[in-house]
């Protein structure tokens, strides 16, 4: 962000400046970097809702599976989804790795977490070192049980 960047003057509460001056803080940014950086996700959050986390994609495996894989890049990583757990951890792992040289990895706004791709017996996720979840890219394995035909 440059000095020449327009300016304007913003009206907010007392306790809606402290959270922002708490979280630059934490941040390692300036206020100004901080409450910019919050409004830019707030947008971004509306667009990547309305065109990602709705979608889903369904793939039938063998031995009765199904495979479920949903998130933000669910869209943007172009992966064969149909292979083991194991292998597709390694892909995300790597396309994650390419990304985060990107500035689409800017885009997401998740500078200070710890990304790992965790994988357990029949599903990833993309996971702020074992925290939480941060909805990029969930793949599920789930056995489908025929009913009586």
């Amino acid at each position: 962000m440059a000095r020449t960047d327009p300016q304007f003057n913003l009206r907010v509460p007392q306790e809606l400046k402290q959270q922002v001056e708490d979280a630059a803080k934490e941040s390692g940014r300036s206020i100004n970097a901080e409450a910019v950086h919050r409004l830019e996700e707030s947008f971004l959050r509306a667009t990547n809702f309305s065109n990602n986390q709705a979608d889903v994609r369904i793939i039938p495996l063998k031995d009765g599976k199904k495979r479920v894989i949903y998130g933000k890049l669910l869209n943007t990583l172009d992966l064969d989804y149909t292979q083991e757990l194991s292998s597709l951890r390694d892909d995300i792992h790597l396309s994650l790795e390419v990304l985060s040289n990107s500035s689409f990895w800017n885009s997401l706004k998740f500078f200070n977490k710890d990304v790992l791709v965790y994988k357990g017996n029949n599903h990833i996720d993309v996971v702020d070192n074992g925290k939480k979840s941060l909805g990029w890219l969930v793949v599920e394995d789930h056995y489908v049980h025929k009913g009586n035909e």
